[in-house]
């Protein structure tokens, strides 16, 4: 980033300008809003649409077991004792559990678009995973290498790629994520200020506090500074106490300051947490916003579904992606992969369920037992058999079941 760049992202401007080296950024630059309220990380996180949408999201994907597998000539199968399933089902550091060190790294990535962790390694196998804070790391490009600068107490650390595990959002050039929290930072800076003007309404028993004290007559010097003593402090007092003031000598108090019905507070505060969700990908309904024109799915299934696809599912898919890049190494690349198990986040009622189960056993899309499975019972004898609808003859043996000679299968 050059000189005339660095000096524009001081005052806010410019936009991301990342070169070919050096630092590489994904902020739009300057904490200042157009509110006039400057809204940090933790100030933002105070407004109760940013915790939610954070809230949902992070939740919801850390809900989802994550499974390893292995590619095999017919599909594939679990990891049994491996390094992947040590860090990420038993322990990944020893102060963390493992939805603890998910829910660091998925609210990293869900408030700034990039979450990182240092990996550990004993040989080529990582051994701990210790998230780290965003706002202290800067990937810098040296020599076509990516390296990691990180601020410490102690000074600058640097790490290699090897050392990082690094999450990203989208972004311009695949190096760093567009930080969510500065691009959406006016946003939150109108949310903000409408939070604080309300506020200051319930403090101040519904008035603004702002006016000014008008007279009868022309006041002398020696009265206009006995007036200024006298009514000294008088928004404080008259307000934020709740106390009445008397005014003497024909004054009168007189107000200036717009009422809420005049600056449609309630609209506004209403408005903003549509524009949050829609930064954040959360549908306004399920954070208590919408109203009735919302267009969200009228059932609860298609409510989730809509929400897994088009929100948690990028947060999925960059936490595989991530795995595999960053502690899957060698030739384990091309056959060991991790996946998300979404089947207990699509909730469905007893009756759809029971329904959709048995269709699955009846058409021989599964077996009794990976049913039982999913439903957390225990395996049964020849359950392992796929039948269809055939008297539900197991399907090796539907040729003869039905006096056919040509060979049945189900693919």
């Amino acid at each position: 980033m050059n000189l005339f760049s660095r000096a524009l992202a001081l005052f806010g401007l410019g936009g991301i300008s990342n070169s070919d080296k050096g630092q590489q950024t994904g902020t739009s630059g300057g904490i200042g809003t157009d509110a006039g309220i400057a809204v940090s990380d933790e100030r933002a996180m105070k407004v109760s649409a940013v915790w939610a949408c954070v809230q949902y999201i992070t939740n919801s994907v850390c809900s989802l077991p994550i499974n390893f597998y292995e590619k095999t000539a017919d599909g594939r199968k679990e990891l049994g004792r491996h390094y992947l399933n040590d860090l990420f089902h038993d322990s990944p550091n020893p102060l963390m559990k493992p939805r603890d060190f998910r829910k660091a790294m998925t609210l990293q990535l869900c408030l700034w678009s990039n979450a990182y962790a240092e990996i550990f390694w004993s040989g080529n196998r990582p051994v701990a995973l210790v998230p780290l804070r965003p706002g202290r790391m800067t990937p810098y490009l040296v020599d076509n290498e990516l390296v990691y600068h990180y601020q410490t107490d102690e000074g600058m650390r640097v790490y290699s790629k090897r050392s990082i595990l690094h999450l990203k959002g989208f972004g311009t050039d695949g190096i760093v994520g567009l930080e969510r929290q500065s691009y959406a930072r006016q946003t939150m800076g109108l949310s903000v200020s409408a939070d604080v003007y309300a506020s200051k309404q319930f403090a101040h028993g519904g008035n603004s506090g702002a006016g000014y004290i008008s007279f009868d007559a022309f006041l002398t010097k020696e009265q206009r500074e006995q007036a200024r003593k006298l009514y000294e402090g008088f928004h404080e007092t008259a307000y934020e106490k709740g106390k009445a003031r008397i005014l003497e000598g024909g004054s009168k108090w007189n107000e200036t300051g717009m009422n809420p019905d005049t600056m449609q507070m309630i609209e506004t505060r209403g408005f903003q947490i549509g524009e949050i969700a829609r930064f954040y990908g959360v549908p306004e309904v399920l954070i208590g916003g919408g109203g009735k024109s919302s267009s969200w799915p009228a059932s609860f299934e298609q409510q989730l579904l809509s929400f897994l696809t088009f929100t948690l599912q990028d947060y999925l898919d960059e936490w595989e992606a991530g795995i595999k890049d960053s502690l899957i190494i060698g030739t384990d690349k091309q056959k060991l992969f991790a996946d998300h198990d979404v089947t207990g986040f699509i909730k469905m009622d007893s009756k759809a369920k029971s329904q959709v189960q048995a269709s699955w056993v009846q058409n021989g899309l599964k077996t009794r037992n990976e049913i039982r499975k999913i439903n957390n019972d225990p395996p049964k004898g020849g359950g392992d058999d796929l039948t269809v609808q055939v008297n539900l003859t197991p399907v090796d043996q539907l040729a003869s079941a039905t006096g056919q000679d040509d060979d049945i299968s189900v693919e």
